[in-house]
């Protein structure tokens, strides 16, 4: 008996040890899942937070982009066979999309040129109706050169309007000066300053505007040529482009006959009056030399009577 309790002690010492380290295993297995879980909620927490802060930092980028105060210059050069068309085509089309022509001239047609005429166009038009003028400009005539100027004045229009803030903050502190001041000096120094704080402000303000008014106007220079035939601006294939030049040099060789016709015909006037002095010169110096036969013959006549 004493021996079979030994065994059974023993066996059950065995059970408690396994069943302790079961329990120990399987808890350091949860721990185990349980940190895994928490650093997979770690790295999507900072995950979420990068992107969160690389959404707003981009956010921010586009409206600091978009807060840039910048001035758009853009030149064209345009060829067109229907000159008279494309200036009243232009005129109505900056009318409608609100702008404004700021300055016109047109030249050529003269008495001693040729048909051809040409046209400098300085045009505002809003930066929202922007893409749609050069698109009916595109479509209208054949563009053969462009090119895009941009100003940044941001820092500019920064400084400025810093400026016209620390001068209005002076001239409200001016103004209370004015209404406590006591002396008639006292007033005459305040009110001097600011009427010159008043000066500053007003020519900082125009200067603003004008700003305001390049930024938010895009100025297009468009330099407009009267042309027989346009321009080929795409590449052309070598048959191609002999082919027009031959067609150009007969076309110039026919212009040349014309232009030398034309200039007699528009000179007959001359010719005619050439003509008759010519013919005068001659008659004159047939009448002469007539004398001059009849009285050789006169004297040959008197010699052989003699």
């Amino acid at each position: 008996m004493k021996m079979f309790g030994k065994i059974s002690a023993l066996v059950l010492s065995l059970l408690i040890v396994a069943a302790a380290l079961c329990g120990c295993n399987q808890g350091t297995a949860d721990s185990a899942i349980s940190g895994k879980n928490a650093f997979g909620d770690a790295e999507a927490l900072d995950e979420g937070n990068y992107g969160e802060t690389e959404a707003k930092a981009n956010k921010e980028s586009v409206q600091a982009e978009k807060s840039r105060k910048i001035i758009e210059y853009i030149d064209l050069t345009v060829e067109t066979k229907t000159f008279d068309k494309l200036i009243d085509d232009i005129n109505a089309v900056v009318k409608k999309s609100g702008g404004y022509i700021e300055n016109s001239e047109i030249g050529g047609n003269g008495y001693y040129d040729n048909d051809t005429r040409t046209a400098e166009l300085k045009v505002r038009i809003p930066k929202t109706a922007q893409n749609d003028f050069s698109d009916f400009i595109s479509k209208n005539s054949n563009v053969v050169n462009r090119s895009v100027n941009t100003e940044d004045v941001t820092d500019t229009y920064i400084d400025v309007e810093s400026r016209i803030k620390a001068l209005k903050i002076e001239k409200e502190t001016l103004e209370k000066l004015l209404a406590s001041s006591k002396k008639v000096s006292d007033t005459l120094t305040v009110y001097e300053k600011l009427t010159d704080v008043i000066a500053e402000i007003e020519s900082y303000q125009g200067r603003l505007n004008q700003m305001d008014n390049l930024i938010e106007y895009t100025t297009f220079t468009i330099n407009i040529e009267e042309v027989e035939k346009e321009t080929q601006v795409e590449k052309q294939s070598w048959f191609a482009g002999t082919w027009d030049d031959l067609v150009d040099n007969f076309s110039d060789l026919w212009d040349g006959l014309l232009i030398f016709f034309s200039f007699m015909i528009s000179a007959l006037p001359y010719w005619i009056l050439l003509g008759a002095n010519a013919l005068a010169v001659v008659l004159i110096i047939r009448h002469f030399k007539k004398k001059r036969i009849k009285r050789i013959q006169e004297m040959q006549k008197m010699n052989n009577q003699s």
